[in-house]
């Protein structure tokens, strides 16, 4: 079937101060379970879910594709907002450096519908999308996703409208509660934009 996944990266470990991401991203998350990462890389994420990743200077955390279609800047460090689907041949980069948007790519079946920014490094050498995604994820974490053991440790979060409020999943979409909580980021921290895929992403 191939790989069919979504998320962020970001080049620092948030592992120890976890609260601090919440903030500059403007979420509210609670702690589910301690899982692997085979689950947490597992294909299409359902929606309320977020799988986080740890590596020595990176951070990777696994969302619903809807989360994932527009860049997600946070000032003084790099993040790669993605998703590849093998199964559609769909593709989605948006890298950014110190929260300002470097690359843009948006990809389906071999056509870019959007193509800005400067080339990445990988891009010298390979014009396959795919491969650009997997070799920045790697540039941004510093560690090959390949490299990492299916049983390795991740952490299952789940957002929550509010504290003390049950964790939101299929039955409370993440999309109502974005639209009626306003939990898209409107600070200078961090920006979040809104921006629906194409319908044949799925």
């Amino acid at each position: 079937m191939g790989f069919n996944i979504s998320g962020l990266a970001i080049n620092k470990n948030f592992q120890n101060d976890f609260d601090l991401l919440q903030n500059k991203l403007g979420w509210n998350l609670k702690k589910q379970s301690e899982i692997d990462f085979d689950i947490a890389s597992s294909n299409w994420k359902e929606e309320g879910i977020c799988d986080v990743f740890y590596t020595e200077k990176g951070t990777l955390l696994f969302m619903d594709i809807d989360m994932c279609t527009e860049s997600i800047e946070i000032e003084g460090l790099d993040t790669l907002s993605f998703g590849i689907s093998e199964t559609s041949m769909t593709f989605i980069l948006n890298y950014c450096e110190n929260g300002i948007v470097k690359r843009t790519i948006m990809e389906s079946d071999g056509e870019r519908f959007e193509d800005h920014g400067n080339q990445l490094e990988v891009e010298e050498t390979s014009e396959d999308t795919s491969e650009i995604i997997w070799s920045q994820i790697e540039q941004v974490i510093g560690r090959s996703f390949w490299s990492i053991e299916p049983e390795e440790s991740a952490v299952r979060y789940v957002f929550v409208a509010e504290k003390n409020q049950k964790p939101m999943l299929n039955n409370d979409p993440l999309n109502s509660y974005q639209e009626k909580n306003k939990i898209r980021v409107e600070n200078t921290n961090s920006k979040v934009t809104s921006k629906k895929w194409w319908e044949f992403w799925k």
